[in-house]
């Protein structure tokens, strides 16, 4: 063999035995999953030597790969011998928000933020603390700043996308239990995250109409209106509500019309029905509104609502002259009382001259009333009963008879009747009457 054979040999021998013996290299660590994605690189916005890098990158191999002892012993032997390298303070925070230990991970990145205010690894990490401590306000404002920056990593608008849906959710559970007044003013919060939220628009929409507040409502409900929703139930529905509200009766009347034949659901005919009686009310005067909206009916509000709800009443004929009654001057209601008086619905007392026009009408007392006018009027159902039973059992016959409801058949005798419930009762006379 000669000598340059000889060489090439021993040179591959020793080539070999190196290869054999060098370790390999460390596995790539595997990305980070879960919430600790959002744990960036410390070294994100920091500048360094290559060298301070490359210790820093055996630390951080370290960490994502789960071994935290050995990578928190490289971090603080680093930030010991180099305590102007910021990126080995942030590691170790980074171990503390993994262990769950984030008031000492805050005091860490506070330490950081306050030596680099630019720093945005550490500034990442501030907003990723508060999204973990449940501080969703702060967080969204943390991060939404640091998506807004050139530059930003991925994870950074990821995250906020998270944080601005848990936000969300949240305000809306929230408002959807809170008070009114809380609840306006939550749902206006969580609109501003999610402008294209409907759930959230029309309970908003909602709150708002329990207020009165028409004005805003319709305002609030405007994209929805202006949007391929628009013929939705929900939405036509809040409309005309708003509406009602700001007086436009005849807009709510066709658009509760349509709904109802569309829809073939009840309780929109049941609302066309009060919808209209409102809009009548609105043109009648100011004492048959107030008689309609009392919880308990006095006899001057009994004489209203029967002049207006009777037609046999509003327009008898050759009527006597009426008995006089000392104390209707000032009844704001006195012509219709004076046509009950007339026609002996109310009766003057011979002695005194009164009608009591501010006496409460309570339910025996109404249904004596109701069954009284029935048999005044004329009705064929009320003159076919005998007379001769006692009261109340003879009223709540002829009631009965001519299939008008009888509130005191619920009611305690001494209980107070609605004007409402009392209009019901007056339309029911009035079909009587007119059978």
């Amino acid at each position: 063999m000669t000598k340059r054979n000889l060489f090439l040999a021993m040179a591959a021998i020793v080539i070999a035995a190196r290869c054999a013996t060098a370790p390999p290299p460390p596995p790539a660590p595997a990305p980070a999953a879960g919430n600790d994605r959002f744990l960036v690189d410390p070294r994100i916005g920091f500048t360094a030597t290559d060298n301070l890098n490359r210790r820093f990158e055996s630390g951080w191999r370290s960490f994502l790969s789960g071994d935290l002892a050995t990578a928190r012993k490289a971090f603080g032997d680093l930030r010991v011998n180099n305590p102007d390298y910021l990126p080995a303070s942030l590691g170790e925070a980074a171990i503390d928000i993994k262990e769950g230990n984030l008031d000492r991970a805050s005091q860490l990145v506070e330490r950081a933020i306050a030596r680099n205010r630019d720093y945005t690894a550490a500034q990442i990490y501030e907003a990723e603390i508060a999204a973990r401590e449940h501080r969703l306000h702060s967080a969204n404002q943390l991060y939404t700043a640091l998506a807004a920056a050139p530059g930003a990593p991925d994870v950074v608008k990821e995250r906020l996308a998270e944080v601005r849906q848990q936000l969300f959710d949240e305000l809306l559970a929230f408002a959807s239990t809170a008070p009114n007044a809380e609840s306006v003013r939550l749902l206006r919060e969580a609109l501003t995250i999610d402008p294209h939220a409907r759930t959230a628009r029309l309970l908003l929409v909602q709150r708002l109409m329990a207020d009165k507040n028409w004005e805003e409502a319709r305002r609030v409900l405007t994209p929805l209106t202006s949007s391929a929703d628009v013929d939705s139930t929900d939405v036509q529905s809040a409309l005309a509500e708003i509406e009602i509200g700001q007086g436009q009766y005849e807009q709510a009347i066709v658009r509760y019309e349509r709904l109802a034949r569309r829809e073939k659901d009840p309780r929109f005919g049941k609302r066309l029905e009060e919808v209209k009686e409102e809009w009548t009310a609105t043109n009648m005067p100011p004492q048959y509104r107030r008689a309609l909206e009392s919880e308990a009916i006095r006899r001057d509000d009994l004489a209203v609502l029967l002049y207006w709800k009777v037609a046999s009443i509003r327009f008898a004929q050759n009527l006597g002259a009426p008995p006089i009654a000392v104390d209707i001057g000032e009844v704001a209601g006195r012509d219709e009382i004076i046509r009950a008086i007339a026609l002996g619905v109310l009766p003057v007392d011979a002695v005194t001259r009164r009608v009591n026009p501010f006496a409460q009408v309570n339910a025996a007392a109404f249904t004596r009333l109701a069954a009284r006018v029935l048999f005044l009027r004329g009705a064929d159902c009320a003159r076919q009963l005998q007379s001769s039973s006692p009261e109340p059992a003879h009223s709540q016959a002829i009631l009965a008879a001519c299939r008008v409801n009888d509130p005191g058949l619920t009611l305690p005798p001494d209980a107070p009747v609605s004007g409402r419930t009392a209009a019901a009762v007056f339309e029911q006379i009035d079909n009587a009457l007119s059978r």
